[in-house]
């Protein structure tokens, strides 16, 4: 009997499968907590979380953050959405200018970035001080006194004009309102000061925690960006947390975890007290496209 009925369950299944690939363009494994809920309150869309620091980052651990800033996002009463591969891991090292949506999304972080507080040219990704040379022109970060006044200054600037329109398109596309972006520049534990796997058993006694990350909310209509950085360092005795939490030290992968969301708690909130009111347009107010 269950040999007769074998074959339509097969077909049910392929039938089943089919149409998950067809809706979700991918086998229902999408960025896990990214399109399982909607918000009523103001639409973001994610576009890119990469590591653009000079040390790459796993493309694992910047889609665990994805999860996590979601998720945060989402608890701030925000929409969120986002594509299926919102890490971009070819973005990282593609050339400039290789087309596609991934790679424009790459492009406008890239921008928001060069034209940010936090950029420093002698800390980067090569196809980021590429894309740097190219926008600014290699001179300028050669020009001390001026690079020193930008970086006192927390104001919110525009994305090239070329960006700013791609950033338009793509927000009408996605119906969201702004696009994020998070330059994830350095997630490191180290013991002794050696890093070590991330899938070691050992406990969190006698490591050494930092985190660095800078993130960039644009309003998708005007360009207008507002730059917020999170940092945070831990000794051994901080991170001694783990032992309220669980009665125990933590691996590597659950400590991690646990400065992920932390961190990007922190991006939500901030996002939430300061971001949307800093990106909005006053009144009669113009694009402006000066650094």
């Amino acid at each position: 009997m269950k040999g007769r009925f074998l074959p339509y369950i097969m077909l049910l299944t392929g039938t089943f499968f089919a149409l998950t690939v067809l809706f979700t363009g991918s086998p229902a494994a999408q960025a896990a907590g990214l399109f399982e809920k909607k918000q009523a309150g103001p639409s973001i869309f994610i576009g890119e979380v990469q590591s653009y620091g000079d040390y790459e980052l796993k493309a694992d651990a910047c889609a665990t953050f994805v999860d996590k800033l979601s998720e945060a996002l989402q608890k701030q009463g925000f929409g969120v959405s986002g594509r299926a591969d919102l890490t971009n891991e070819a973005g990282r090292h593609d050339a400039i200018g290789a087309g596609g949506e991934a790679g424009k999304l790459s492009e406008i972080h890239m921008d928001a970035i060069v034209h940010g507080h936090q950029f420093d040219r002698g800390y980067t990704a090569a196809k980021l001080a590429h894309y740097a040379d190219a926008a600014m022109g290699r001179a300028y970060f050669h020009q001390e006194d001026r690079i020193a006044a930008w970086k006192k200054s927390t104001a919110p600037y525009r994305l090239s004009p070329a960006e700013q329109q791609e950033a338009a398109r793509i927000g009408q596309e996605y119906q969201a309102g702004y696009l994020l972006f998070v330059n994830l520049k350095d997630f490191d534990v180290r013991l002794k000061h050696s890093i070590f796997a991330t899938h070691t058993e050992r406990e969190t006694k006698g490591k050494k925690l930092s985190a660095s990350l800078d993130y960039y909310l644009i309003n998708a209509q005007t360009g207008k960006t507002y730059e917020g950085h999170v940092e945070n360092k831990k000794t051994a005795q901080m991170v001694n947390f783990g032992l309220g939490k669980t009665g125990k030290g933590m691996d590597v992968d659950t400590l991690l975890g646990e400065v992920m969301e932390t961190s990007a708690k922190d991006v939500a909130s901030d996002i939430k007290k300061h971001g949307f009111r800093e990106v909005e347009v006053k009144g009669n107010e113009q694009a402006s496209f000066t650094h």
